[in-house]
């Protein structure tokens, strides 16, 4: 399983870096769209539970939207999305923070999810293309982002195991422990040191560096949860079985769509270029 977990994330991390870094716009967008299809069919799942092909139909008309409205979007409204984002995932820790497993949520709660997370997952995907067209290093700065998320994940990991004695939030993801949150920001600082010195924080002070840093590895964990919780609602380990090793696609990028909307503001609102 663990041989198998690494050869899935080697030949993941290897297209995304690559095509993020050296293919043309374009072709970012399709792959960000084609992994919203992914998500959002993963998402209904979770939620409303539809039969494969409407769910794989409406997960198609979904990404084939995103797609099209691309080019129709201004960077100050991609901010303003973004902070719509941020006070969202605010308010949802907040919702995990008194969550109680129900296993019988209404139609009416189950439509309300859906329509809460392909709205997140629509800011993020509107805030990962801009991040690529917008700056003038947008490769190398999405790619950044990205590292943040897998730093923080495996920080959590190991710091979780050795130190790990007090529950983040034991009713949604057991494992999960404050210890393993402090460890993964920690190493996220180291991790963001080494970048700022050689990208030179992309013109922002160190310390807006590492704000911007730390506020979006402390959110990348509300977007775990708040897919434990659609899970576990829903009474499945995995969001999917489309990745081998991992589970579905959102086990793997529900944490990057809770980081996105607070690095792009912080990016735009410190005045990157």
């Amino acid at each position: 399983m663990l041989k198998q977990r690494v050869i899935t994330a080697i030949v993941l991390a290897s297209v995304f870096a690559g095509t993020i870094l050296f293919a043309d716009h374009k072709w970012v967008v399709v792959l960000i769209a084609l992994v919203m299809f992914a998500a959002c069919y993963e998402f209904l799942a979770l939620t409303l539970k539809p039969d494969s092909w409407p769910a794989i139909t409406g997960a198609l008309v979904y990404a084939v939207l995103f797609w099209a409205f691309d080019e129709w979007t201004d960077p100050q409204i991609i901010y303003y999305l973004s902070l719509v984002g941020v006070f969202a995932w605010i308010l949802i820790f907040g919702f995990q923070m008194i969550y109680q497993f129900s296993g019988k949520w209404s139609l009416q709660v189950r439509l309300f999810q859906l329509i809460l997370a392909l709205s997140l997952l629509w800011i993020c995907g509107q805030g990962l293309v801009f991040i690529h067209q917008h700056f003038q290093q947008g490769g190398w700065i999405m790619l950044y982002l990205l590292t943040l998320v897998w730093v923080a994940d495996i920080g959590a990991y190991f710091s979780g195991r050795k130190f790990g004695k007090h529950k983040l939030a034991p009713g949604i993801s057991p494992g999960k422990t404050w210890e393993g949150v402090a460890g993964g920001a920690i190493l996220n600082v180291f991790w963001m040191l080494i970048v700022f010195q050689i990208v030179h924080g992309w013109g922002m002070a160190l310390w807006q560096f590492i704000l911007i840093g730390l506020a979006t590895s402390m959110v990348s964990v509300i977007g775990d949860l708040y897919e434990s919780v659609l899970k576990r609602e829903a009474a499945v380990k995995d969001s999917g079985k489309l990745l081998p090793g991992h589970g579905g696609v959102l086990d793997r990028i529900d944490s990057i769509i809770a980081a996105t909307p607070i690095f792009v503001a912080g990016f735009y609102g410190a005045g990157v270029i």
